[in-house]
């Protein structure tokens, strides 16, 4: 008999790089709930985002398309009408989908009420509601667009027009509505849900009772950079964020636990990008192609489905993450998707990781002269970048973990092998995107999921 697929919860946060947790080593953070996932699953010790910046990294997530190449392809873009997503991809194998919180892939700028423009100041960020044909086939629907202010939050529920005011630390409620849509779920079919938090992006705002780190007394970063009178400050708040990014997971884990109708449930922990944090003198910052913009976290537990195996090597990305979830279940991954199936490693066998994985900045945001687009490639032991300006980075990443020595004028023998090895792969992935619409588009005739809405 067919075993019965697992629910699955994704939780997504925002700027949460991937060196920052205690089980990978940082000895400034308590993370006692992404540690237990870890431990008792996989955590990779070397995942990478794709593209560090949110709405082209959010659309890998759910496509398994590199940025280039895919739905979602620059900072103001919208999740394409018609794309395949996870979402649509389980829905189509029984699964019921849900969203939470943070989305930032379908800003579209009509798309305030009147009652919003009327009472604009009152909202922080982008206020606008997305349209359904923009939200990659997720079904229930509480989540808003780019919203930073944490204490000033708002939602868009399900069809509505108005947006809901969230009262509280929005971090905190939106956790607290994910979990009651838990407790009562009661459909037979299996659930994917996904929690998407703002924490830790700025604003570095966090409850009082977070506010536990002394940035003077912070473990810092071989490259870490102290001379901006306020990045100590920054880092103990991004600290702080991140804990309470933890207590949050964990009152989700312990739903999860106790839970008779959840005992069949893989979580896993993913972040969109990474951030400087004062590392190579840049704060607020990440669109570059150092570890601390390109590292995230990756977690993956799935009660003994997943034998715990804790910290775990191999070079993963986030356009691996739609083949590895379908994989680790037992869906066939779709042609289209761009990245490796990590099914095999889940599952206790060996496998071949790739030996590379294609980082890129598409569609920057040109908000400063020096935010360019660049395409880049990581090794086990090298990086390497080219800018649309013709610069070049190469860093010895074993020798020179911190990437304090740019090779590419000196080791010009290794610079123009890793050019030639990134033309390779930008190759593999440069094909249109519009023919996985046509071949493979996911029909909006469905009534929940009807565009003449928007």
């Amino acid at each position: 008999m067919k075993k019965p697929p697992p629910h699955i919860i994704l939780f997504l946060s925002d700027q949460h790089r991937g060196q920052a947790m205690a089980h990978l080593g940082d000895s400034n953070l308590l993370t006692p709930n992404m540690d237990k996932m870890a431990e008792g699953g996989i955590s990779f010790e070397r995942a990478y985002t794709n593209c560090p910046v949110c709405t082209p990294a959010r659309g890998t997530i759910f496509s398994g398309r590199h940025a280039h190449s895919g739905p979602v392809q620059a900072f103001t873009d919208t999740y394409s009408i018609n794309s395949p997503s996870l979402a649509t991809i389980l829905r189509e194998n029984g699964y019921h989908t849900a969203y939470f919180g943070k989305w930032h892939c379908g800003i579209v700028k009509n798309q305030k009420s009147k009652a919003v423009k009327e009472n604009i100041n009152e909202y922080s960020g982008n206020a606008e509601r997305t349209p359904e044909r923009h939200r990659a086939g997720f079904q229930d629907w509480n989540a808003y667009e780019c919203t930073n202010q944490h204490y000033k939050c708002h939602y868009y529920h399900n069809d509505e027009v108005e947006p809901r005011k969230v009262d509280g630390y929005c971090p905190d409620e939106m956790t607290k509505l994910a979990l009651d849509y838990i407790k009562n779920y009661d459909k037979e079919e299996p659930l994917f849900l996904v929690l998407s938090v703002n924490t830790p992006h700025f604003n570095l705002e966090v409850p009082e009772k977070w506010k536990r780190h002394n940035g003077e007394e912070l473990t810092v970063r071989d490259n870490f950079d102290g001379s901006h009178p306020a990045i100590h400050k920054d880092l103990a708040l991004y600290y702080d964020m991140i804990e309470n990014l933890d207590w949050n997971m964990g009152r989700v884990l312990n739903e999860l636990e106790s839970n008779s109708k959840f005992k069949n449930t893989m979580t896993t922990y993913i972040s969109d990008h990474g951030e400087f944090m004062g590392s190579h003198g840049r704060g607020w910052a990440k669109s570059h192609p150092e570890e601390e913009s390109v590292r995230i976290p990756a977690i993956f537990n799935w009660n003994e489905k997943i034998p715990a195996k804790g910290n775990t090597k191999g070079l993963f990305s986030l356009v691996d993450f739609v083949p590895t979830v379908l994989g680790t279940i037992g869906i066939d991954v779709p042609v289209y998707c761009q990245g490796e199936s990590f099914a095999p490693l889940l599952q206790g066998e060996k496998m071949q990781t790739p030996e590379s994985v294609l980082i890129e900045m598409h569609g920057n945001p040109h908000w400063k002269l020096e935010l360019m687009d660049w395409r880049g490639l990581v090794t086990e032991d090298w990086k390497y970048a080219f800018y649309e300006n013709g610069e070049e980075l190469l860093f010895d990443l074993k020798g020179d973990p911190y990437e304090q020595n740019n090779l590419s004028k000196t080791d010009v023998a290794k610079c123009t092998k890793m050019r030639e090895s990134l033309l390779v792969k930008l190759k593999e992935t440069r094909e249109p995107f519009f023919d996985v619409i046509i071949e493979h588009g996911v029909s909006m005739n469905k009534p929940d999921m009807d565009a003449s809405k928007s």
